[in-house]
């Protein structure tokens, strides 16, 4: 019996040793690498202004330092759904989140489709040279909103106010 347990050991410990050398094991929860999603946001805004024929605000004069790692772009025309919404995120400097959602629906509608956490805005803050009214967002985000040319912006994330405030700015 204590043959066979070390020989069953011994093949356990090869068969991990041959599938870690061949890539097929990780003990972690880091299986790209490390590496965070690349996506041209700016492009995809302008693309989407095109294609839906809507006044998209395509921010300009970003920070360098941020990273645009998402967009999605949903037509009702090509999706099968009934929303028409655009949306562009970043990783700031410091790691935070920070997301335009852009969408002719109403303010009141975006906030419910988009945040789900209720349609009461909590105050109203003036960046961009523009007035936004201020929502609770998801988790620990805030969510600030606002209309023009038909449109609701909308700006989410877990970045910081001073980073809600740049963005505002590039989009005015």
């Amino acid at each position: 019996m204590r043959d066979m347990a070390v020989a069953i050991g011994v093949l356990v410990v090869s068969l991990v040793v041959v599938v870690g050398a061949m890539g097929l094991l990780s003990f972690g929860n880091d299986t790209d690498g490390g590496e965070t999603p690349t996506a041209d946001v700016l492009g995809g805004f302008n693309r989407a202004a095109a294609a839906l024929k809507l006044p998209i605000a395509v921010p300009r004069d970003l920070p360098a330092s941020w990273h645009g790692n998402s967009f999605s772009q949903v037509d009702p025309l090509t999706s099968g759904g009934n929303r028409t919404v655009v949306r562009g995120g970043w990783l700031t400097e410091t790691g935070a989140f920070i997301t335009l959602v852009q969408s002719p629906e109403t303010p009141a509608d975006l906030v419910g489709n988009e945040i789900k956490q209720g349609t009461t805005s909590t105050g109203t803050i003036e960046a961009g040279a523009a007035e936004w009214a201020i929502y609770p967002g998801q988790r620990a985000e805030s969510a600030w909103v606002r209309s023009r040319d038909g449109v609701s912006l909308m700006i989410t994330g877990s970045a910081t106010e001073a980073d809600f405030q740049i963005l505002a700015a590039a989009i005015q």
